[in-house]
């Protein structure tokens, strides 16, 4: 038995399926039913059963699964220390970040990254968080950078920091005439009650921030009327600049470029309007000191000084 047939093994097994299993791993069908067939006279027992045309595990299937998995989790382990330790090792740090996030706070980490680690190679993912977790889980990226709450039980995360979300008004707008006056050069605040009748730019329902703007409202005592949905903040902060609606923007925007004049920024007269964002890596899996060095300079880029006021 080879850690290839172990492999080969638990994609069918992920996708109930040879020929997707087969074009997921870049092989031939008959070539990766050969190996499933040979490894099953090796084990002397069948993997998988067909019932109604569907690809079901057997009882010895599911044994190979979990424990298959764990070989080739500590085979993987295993090489990376040993490679570590004979110093023969490439370092290579395979990241993930939302484009939107890319966009804002790589441009204030690699560069700090790169003086203290010039030999390092960085491979960044740019996808949304729900793709990037599904990569972590399957062993394509060291850790990834997004907000909580993660769907995976297999996925352990550090935190970076509270993001700060606001709620933009266009600019000369009628709820100018209702905010606190802000303290010691930061933001002023709004009593998200006023804007109960005011059409919304929202995420879209996939995002994972979208559930925590619909709580927010229904903690106000409204349910917001969506005007425009989309999967980026920096459409939202440009459409609300042009005075379609309001919406809630995370505090980096502050200060970004749109068209025109700016909203105006306001916090939120209400209870948990920060989430967190993390450092998101699989159980189990340890982390390169470059890799612990790239978070320790996530979390210095998230809080520094050159941060907007507020």
């Amino acid at each position: 038995m080879q850690l290839r047939d172990i492999q080969y093994a638990l994609m069918v097994a992920k996708e109930l399926s040879f020929s997707k299993a087969a074009q997921k791993l870049s092989v031939s069908q008959p070539a990766l039913s050969q190996c499933i067939k040979k490894l099953e006279l090796e084990l002397h027992a069948p993997l998988f059963f067909r019932e109604n045309h569907t690809l079901k595990l057997t009882a010895a299937g599911e044994l190979f699964v979990k424990e298959g998995g764990e070989i080739l989790k500590r085979s993987q382990q295993l090489t990376q220390e040993i490679s570590i330790i004979a110093g023969k090792r490439e370092d290579n740090l395979r990241i993930g970040i939302s484009p939107f996030y890319g966009n804002h706070y790589l441009p204030r980490m690699i560069p700090a990254f790169r003086r203290q680690h010039p030999q390092v190679k960085l491979d960044i993912v740019e996808s949304y968080s729900a793709n990037l977790e599904e990569l972590i889980v399957n062993d394509e990226l060291d850790f990834c950078m997004l907000p909580l709450p993660l769907h995976h039980r297999e996925i352990e995360h550090l935190p970076i920091y509270q993001e700060q979300i606001l709620l933009a008004i266009p600019p000369q707008h009628r709820l100018h005439a209702h905010l606190t006056p802000a303290m010691s050069n930061g933001l002023p605040f709004m009593d998200l009650r006023l804007a109960r009748n005011e059409p919304f730019v929202f995420l879209k329902p996939e995002q994972k921030f979208t559930s925590m703007g619909l709580r927010l409202c229904e903690e106000a005592g409204f349910e917001p009327q969506i005007v425009f949905e989309t999967m980026n903040w920096d459409t939202v902060n440009a459409l609300v600049a042009t005075g379609m609606g309001v919406g809630f923007v995370p505090e980096i925007l502050i200060g970004t470029t749109v068209t025109g004049e700016p909203p105006t920024y306001c916090r939120i007269l209400a209870e948990n309007t920060t989430r967190s964002y993390v450092v998101a890596y699989k159980k189990g899996r340890g982390l390169a000191a470059a890799a612990h060095q790239f978070i320790r300079i996530a979390q210095s880029s998230f809080h520094s000084k050159d941060r907007p006021a507020g």
